[in-house]
Formats: structure tokens, C-alpha cells, sequence
């Protein structure tokens, strides 16, 4: 089955008070090879101010996102090219599905949410379980951690599509791991 890679970065943590402002995935099939990508910012729904964290950690200031794209046309463009033969895995991957689906639900995207596999990949909880047998040190708990200890390289600021792209990265490393 294929997986598609997801992250966001949203105004703030709360799913009915904060909105997502940037997406990307990259669909992957069986051998974790990339066969597809969408990325774009999204104009917020809510005319919440950004909290102060979620400035530091993504660096997108509001006014950036005022001729962004809407939530329905988001939707509309990942499901043309995304399609819905895949699962969803990301990390602290609870967190993405939650907004992906609140979108979905606030634009009458649901009957195409509910065609998605809905066994989703958390690769936290991987790591965790790679930590408790001990495979991997203990001090690793982000996905910074991760990308630091297997050298891959990140910007300065959080970008959801080169966060789901090093997620992805981090993936096939724990598929190496001897288990």
C-alpha cells in the first residue's frame, strides 16, 4: 500500500481554534519510492492571530498568507493529485490527520477522507519503540533529534513540505534498523 507523508504547520496547536497554514506530502509506494508531492499555503480560516511559538517554529507571517489558497481549494488539489490509495504516516501523526480531517469536515471533503486507508504510521511512536529496545539512544524525542543523529540536513525554519520529506528520510533509516 502506498503512504502518503504529511505535515502541516498551523497557526497553533488547537484544531477548533487554530487553523493550518502550509501543507506537504509526498506519496511514496511499497519500495519508498517518491512517486508523487503537493505542497502550498493555506489561507487561515479563522481570523485567530498566530500564537508567538508557532512564529518561531515556522517563520510564516500572516501577511504571506493572504492570497494563499483556501482550505477547499487545497483539499480539491491534493485529492486530484494525491488521490486516496494510501495511509497516512507522519510524525506525531495524530496531530496532521486531526487538521487534514477538520478540513475535510469544514469544506464537505469527507466523503473522500473516508476512501483513505485509516491505519496511519507514526514514526514517533517508532522511535519510541526503538528506544525502549534500546536501538536508539534515549535523549532522541523530535524529529530534530532524529534528523541531527542520522545526518540529514534541515533548514532553519519548520516547512511542511521539507518536514514531510525528512520524515520520510527518518522512516527509511528505522526500516534499517535491525529489529
Amino acid at each position: 500500500m502506498n503512504i502518503c507523508f504529511i505535515d502541516f504547520e498551523t497557526t497553533g496547536i488547537d484544531v477548533f481554534k487554530d487553523s493550518p497554514i502550509e501543507i506537504g506530502c509526498v506519496l511514496v509506494n511499497e519500495s519508498n519510492e517518491i512517486l508523487k508531492s503537493y505542497y502550498s499555503y493555506i489561507h487561515p480560516r479563522t481570523k485567530r492571530r498566530f500564537t508567538s511559538s508557532s512564529i518561531k517554529i515556522h517563520g510564516i507571517e500572516e501577511e504571506l498568507l493572504q492570497k494563499a489558497k483556501s482550505q477547499k481549494e487545497v483539499l480539491a488539489e491534493f485529492f486530484k493529485i494525491m488521490g486516496f490509495d494510501f495511509r497516512f504516516a507522519g510524525w506525531n501523526i495524530n496531530f496532521d490527520v486531526t487538521f487534514f480531517r477538520r478540513m475535510c469536515h469544514l469544506n464537505s471533503y469527507m466523503r473522500f477522507y473516508n476512501k483513505i486507508y485509516h491505519r496511519h504510521i507514526d514514526i514517533q511512536s517508532i522511535v519510541h519503540y526503538t528506544k525502549e529496545i534500546n536501538l536508539l539512544p534515549n535523549e532522541l524525542n523530535s524529529l530534530d533529534d532524529l534528523i541531527h543523529f542520522f545526518n540529514l540536513n534541515r533548514s532553519i525554519k519548520h516547512n511542511a513540505m521539507e518536514d514531510a520529506e525528512l520524515t520520510l528520510e527518518v522512516y527509511k533509516k528505522l526500516l534499517l534498523m535491525k529489529f
